[in-house]
């Protein structure tokens, strides 16, 4: 029996036996080639899931949404299984009420950090390693210019942005029910298309997203622009590990660096 045979005789079972009332998958989109999420509740719908390399949307992003709508059993590789763990720690969900297949990438990036579930209730499959964000070429790059540089990339990299929004979308932990963007009373940043607005959009959601992200890829994915945000999350993302120690969405137990008191923090720039 194949991975996929297994993984939908499993979730045929488990809504059989009442023991949940949603799975959320994968089934094929309407483009060959594609996949896009499936909201599972009848038995005999299970022959819909799929499994391969065109599963790389990140399920977890739609977990809040449906906080209210019984128990779910959702299919989750290394990145969704990172993001449920950063969602069950700022209580977006209720563990008691959510079941975790975990299963192998199999859209997996050779440079992702991580191929398995880190956090499931049980496995299908041989379960592969997981492990720490890797070094990154073009974060190093990055690094190696001067401050001017820096700013001088950003400006035309976001500088293509056309505010569309996709990225925040997408991402499973931009779940505010309103975003600073949109906010109006006070509003914090303007909405065109100009240099100093984009940059302060991105700047401010990846200030949003430390010790949050999880490095998924989900929002350059879904950038129309092709606009590479994830140097961006992964420059934030270096920083957390550095000051703090902490790879978000590892485990249940570390705590979470901004919110959490600790007199070892690094405190130089206090003077």
């Amino acid at each position: 029996m194949s991975a996929v045979e297994k993984l939908r005789a499993r979730c045929r079972e488990l809504l059989e036996k009442g023991e949940t009332d949603i799975v959320l998958g994968y089934r094929a989109g309407r483009r060959n080639g594609t996949a896009v999420p499936a909201f599972i509740t009848a038995a005999a719908d299970c022959d819909r899931l799929i499994l391969d390399e065109s599963c790389h949307h990140n399920l977890a992003a739609y977990l809040p949404g449906l906080r209210h709508k019984g128990r779910v059993t959702i299919i989750a590789a290394g990145p969704t299984s990172r993001s449920v763990v950063v969602l069950l720690k700022e209580s977006q969900f209720d563990r008691e009420r959510l079941r975790i297949i975990g299963v192998n990438d199999p859209a997996r990036d050779p440079a992702s950090p991580v191929s398995g579930a880190v956090l499931c209730d049980e496995y299908l499959g041989d379960r592969a390693g997981t492990t720490a964000p890797a070094d990154d070429t073009a974060l190093a790059a990055f690094e190696a210019k001067s401050p001017a540089e820096r700013r001088q990339y950003l400006a035309a990299e976001l500088g293509r942005c056309i505010r569309c929004y996709a990225c925040r979308q997408v991402c499973p932990n931009c779940y505010c029910p309103t975003c600073f963007v949109d906010a109006s009373r006070p509003q914090w940043v303007g909405r065109t298309v100009d240099e100093s607005d984009s940059l302060m959009f991105h700047l401010m959601r990846a200030m949003h997203m430390a010790g949050r992200c999880v490095e998924c890829g989900a929002c350059a994915r879904a950038c129309p622009m092709d606009i590479n945000l994830m140097l961006i999350n992964r420059k934030v993302g270096a920083i957390v590990r550095d000051r703090f120690g902490h790879v978000p969405g590892m485990s249940l137990d570390d705590p979470l660096p901004l919110t959490t008191f600790n007199t070892e923090d690094k405190q130089e720039f206090i003077k």
